[in-house]
């Protein structure tokens, strides 16, 4: 009968499928003095445990048997090394029929076994195992502040260029300009301008003949700067007036004679601007235009000089944004 519930038990152990990672089943270490199957002793030990190794501590358990005076000492770690009860001493019976009586004392020695386990969880639980470790919170999302957008040129700019005039008439004018400029809006760009202009002195039939000229403009029109600033274009239409002095110093009796005329030129120019620092830009430009009053100068008949014809013009210089 004992044979058959053996034999049972053994098969009821190896059809049951439990994954490795849950055995965890005590790990036997048998004095060969006891005399009994360790295979089946560990089969029945887990089998009686059963459910019960799922509620063990992290601490691994193990049992060492060896034989003292006749009897059999059960030594269950890690109760004993902690003077928790975990030693007890039985006796297996007579080992006379060799089969039979193996058989009995491997099974009543995983009793013995499975019982002092069971009593020690109940009376000296060991220490759970400790949960796993949280996961590490995600790093933080840092959003970098975006650039702030560069200032744009202040509302008001005061400019100092160098200008060339040129016509094809034949008459040509450098100097400089001072110009106040003011930005209306996003887009509306409306500037002044005053300066003044010379011409190389002529020799003509009858002397010498100096030039020298006064100017004033106003212009308005787009303006549109990059998206960082640092370039800007403008297209004006320009309105300018020229007040321009002849002075004729003539040969034949040390005499001068001097005339002071206007002229008025309509013009379209476009213009780039480069910032240097945040209130700091180079400005250069040139337009082409058509006098709507124009000046002809003739000595003795013959012309001389002519503010006519196409209007060129260029100019170079700084502007200073307030």
């Amino acid at each position: 009968m004992s044979a058959a519930v053996l034999a049972l038990a053994l098969l009821a152990t190896r059809s049951e499928e439990v994954p490795a990672t849950a055995e965890r089943g005590p790990v036997l270490e048998l004095d060969p003095c006891a005399q009994v199957d360790e295979a089946v002793v560990q089969n029945l030990v887990e089998l009686e445990l059963g459910d019960a190794r799922a509620r063990r501590g992290k601490d691994p358990i193990s049992v060492a048997v060896r034989c003292i005076e006749g009897a059999q000492e059960i030594r269950v770690e890690p109760w004993a090394s902690r003077g928790e009860d975990g030693v007890r001493t039985i006796e297996l019976p007579d080992a006379e029929d060799a089969p039979a009586a193996m058989e009995a004392r491997s099974r009543e020695l995983a009793l013995a076994i499975a019982e002092l386990i069971r009593r020690l969880e109940i009376t000296h639980p060991l220490p759970s195992e400790p949960p796993p470790p949280p996961p590490p919170p995600p790093p933080p999302v840092v959003i970098a502040p975006s650039a702030p957008p560069s200032a744009a040129p202040g509302r008001w700019g005061l400019g100092a260029l160098s200008s060339f005039d040129y016509f094809t008439g034949g008459q040509w004018l450098a100097g400089g300009d001072l110009s106040v400029a003011v930005s209306l809006g996003h887009w509306v760009l409306g500037d002044l301008r005053v300066g003044g202009r010379f011409a190389s002195d002529e020799t003509v039939p009858s002397g010498r003949l100096t030039t020298r000229a006064g100017t004033a403009a106003a212009g308005a029109g787009l303006n549109v700067w990059s998206k960082h600033r640092s370039v800007g274009f403008a297209l004006m239409l320009r309105a300018q007036g020229y007040g321009v002095e002849y002075r004729a110093d003539l040969s034949g009796d040390g005499t001068s004679r001097t005339a002071l005329l206007g002229a008025f030129v309509v013009a379209v120019e476009p213009r780039l601007l480069v910032a240097v620092t945040r209130r700091i830009s180079i400005t250069a430009g040139g337009a082409a235009g058509l006098p709507l009053h124009g000046i002809i100068v003739r000595t003795q008949g013959v012309d001389t000089d002519s503010i006519s014809g196409l209007a060129l013009s260029s100019s170079l210089g700084v502007v200073v944004a307030l």
